[in-house]
Order: C-alpha cells, then sequence, then structure tokens
C-alpha cells in the first residue's frame, strides 16, 4: 500500500505545480499555493490513494470511504462548483466569486498541461452536468469565449507574454 501512497502524493504534487503555472498566469498567487491543501489531509489522501493507486477493487467499506473524502474535497474547496450548490434538486446555487471561478478553470485548464491536450469548447456542456448561479454561468461562458482562440474550437490555450 505505500507505493499507492506515494504515487498518489507524487500525482498531487504534479496537479498543484500544473494548477499553480495557470493560476499564475491569471494573477491567482494566494489560490495557486492554496490549491486543493485539502488532498493532504487523512479524511482525504489515503481513500483517494487507496481507490486510484491500490490496484485493488475496493471493499464496500473503502467504496464510502473514497465517497466521503471525495463530498468532503468538493464542500472544503471554493474552486468547485459543488461547493456553492444549495439545493441539487432545484438546481440552485450561490453565485460564485470570480477568483474562485477562474482558479476552477485553472484547474480544468491544468489537465490540458498535464496530458498534452486542450480543452475543447465542445467538451465543456454546462447545461445539465454542474450547477451554477445565472450570474456564475454567464461569468463562466464569457471566460471560456475571452480565451478561446479566434477561429478555433479550442479553448484556454496556453498565454503567451
Amino acid at each position: 500500500m505505500l507505493k499507492a501512497y506515494v504515487k498518489y502524493m507524487l500525482y498531487i504534487l504534479d496537479h498543484k505545480i500544473n494548477v499553480l503555472v495557470e493560476c499564475w498566469m491569471e494573477g491567482l498567487f494566494i489560490q495557486g499555493i492554496t490549491h486543493d491543501l485539502s488532498k493532504f489531509s487523512p479524511k482525504e489522501f489515503f481513500p483517494y490513494a487507496r481507490k486510484v493507486y491500490s490496484g485493488k477493487r475496493l471493499s464496500e467499506e473503502e467504496e464510502i470511504r473514497w465517497r466521503y473524502a471525495w463530498l468532503n474535497h468538493q464542500h472544503k474547496n471554493k474552486h468547485h462548483w459543488e461547493y456553492w450548490v444549495v439545493d441539487p434538486n432545484k438546481k440552485l446555487a450561490l453565485p460564485m466569486p470570480r477568483k474562485h471561478l477562474l482558479e476552477m478553470v485553472c484547474d480544468w485548464r491544468s489537465f490540458s498541461r498535464k496530458w498534452g491536450r486542450k480543452v475543447k469548447f465542445s467538451t465543456l456542456d454546462l447545461s445539465d452536468r454542474i450547477i451554477l448561479h445565472p450570474d456564475t454561468r454567464k461569468e463562466l461562458e464569457m471566460i471560456m469565449r475571452n480565451n478561446k482562440k479566434p477561429d478555433s474550437k479550442e479553448i484556454f490555450p496556453k498565454k503567451t507574454t
């Protein structure tokens, strides 16, 4: 199991570096540093490592621990849209402050950085998958439009300065 913990630690550090780069390009210095710190807590770290890197099927009890870890992560990190949902049945959410919305976008971009692929506009179907306050949704769509290369389906291109 130690191998799973080491692999997960390396994954977290790699992810944090990729998000840090994206956040710093947006001027989000504090968010870049503090992004996903809850993943280091025992409550999240051990269930995630077992789920993703153990190579074994989780027991029912371990699966429940992982689900609690995921729920904890969503509700401790303001860059997750789930943090702002007040009633999922009615699809009601509070407005998401811009800095957290941008951090969420940086988190998405970080996966492009990691896997070498651009996030495409067509893959971000916001209609049924995520619950956002109407103002937050408009702002997210504006951010996505502004980060899109002209005459391209790519979104969130790497910035050049």
